[in-house]
């Protein structure tokens, strides 16, 4: 997977050279109502219960904001749950024992970011100190106030899985994630925040065209999702901070694109800006994106034959050695 983020951030330069850059928005009207992102994501959840971003996997910037996100009491007085693909349901029970504060081993809790439909695609270590965040913030808050975190992705048995046939029928875990906000946060008349890869999270759909996570929960809840997406980081191209001529802020910041010149901007597809996104994030300059790899000699000998074996069923080859680096050695 670490390869393949690597590749979308620089294929938005690609891009760029052979595409030339798309026309900037050369209306007059407003610029992007910019503010800092986490005032911007808080005043969000005024109007939609959900918000969404889409993010960069691996991304050390992407971590830090998260834990400054939670971190922030208005952000705290806002929603109840947090939806993470990152974690698998059938672990939602090892989940809320941690984030409650009870005293789990590490390996058990390894479990929730390993155990998941996709092969050591959370070995980073942005993800497992998000959640001790979490889990520390909740310290600090009366019982009835405390985040809880909800897992989305795809329950699955990694002991029954044989074969690539066995691991496909899980399905397409956009059906999981959707079904999870649905049923435990709109269905509550909670408000989540939700942090997914930008192919679920785009309201033109995934990059197929295909339904995603978004497109299924507004086709319950019309108008309850608000889509946040990370500059920089491939999904929207090409460079669009250059692109749309964006007011300059401290990282991070967040820009609103409702009733500006840059929600019309078109994508290399055609498809108009504000059609797939409410809001982009920018979380700092792309030279200065630094994605966090597990420390070498962090992971056992025993867990990596392991992924050995899921990468085969998944992929066919051992993908997964290539982007955990050194900690694969």
């Amino acid at each position: 997977m670490l390869d393949l983020i690597i590749w979308r951030i620089l294929s938005v330069f690609i891009l760029l050279v052979l595409s030339g850059t798309s026309s900037a928005a050369q209306a007059s009207g407003p610029e992007p109502a910019s503010a800092d992102a986490v005032r911007g994501i808080v005043a969000a959840f005024k109007q939609h219960p959900i918000v969404t971003i889409g993010e960069a996997h691996w991304l050390r910037q992407a971590g830090d904001f998260y834990v400054r996100l939670v971190r922030d009491a208005a952000f705290q007085e806002a929603v109840q749950d947090i939806v993470i693909e990152f974690a698998s349901r059938n672990n939602q029970p090892l989940l809320d024992r941690y984030i409650a504060g009870e005293n789990v081993p590490i390996e058990d809790l390894r479990h929730i970011w390993r155990d998941t439909t996709k092969v050591a695609s959370w070995e980073s270590p942005i993800y497992a100190e998000w959640l001790a965040e979490i889990r520390e913030v909740n310290k600090g808050l009366p019982i009835g106030r405390r985040l809880r975190v909800l897992a989305g992705d795809t329950a699955i048995d990694w002991s029954k899985i044989r074969t690539h046939s066995d691991w496909a029928a899980l399905g397409d875990n956009d059906i999981s994630i959707s079904n999870v906000v649905i049923r435990q946060v709109l269905e509550k008349k909670h408000h989540a925040l939700v942090v997914l890869g930008t192919n679920h999270v785009t309201r033109s759909g995934d990059r197929t065209g295909g339904e995603n996570t978004t497109t299924r929960i507004e086709s319950r809840y019309p108008g309850s999702t608000y889509v946040v997406m990370a500059l920089h980081v491939g999904a929207l191209d090409p460079a669009l901070e250059d692109q749309l001529g964006l007011p300059q802020r401290s990282a991070p910041a967040l820009y609103e694109l409702a009733g500006t010149p840059q929600a019309n901007a078109r994508d290399a597809n055609g498809l108009v800006l504000i059609k797939k996104v409410d809001a982009l994030l920018y979380l700092g300059p792309s030279t200065g994106f630094a994605l966090t790899v597990p420390p070498a000699g962090s992971l056992e000998p025993s867990y990596l034959k392991e992924v050995d074996r899921r990468s085969m069923i998944e992929w066919g080859e051992l993908r997964a050695r290539k982007f955990l680096g050194p900690a694969a050695q």
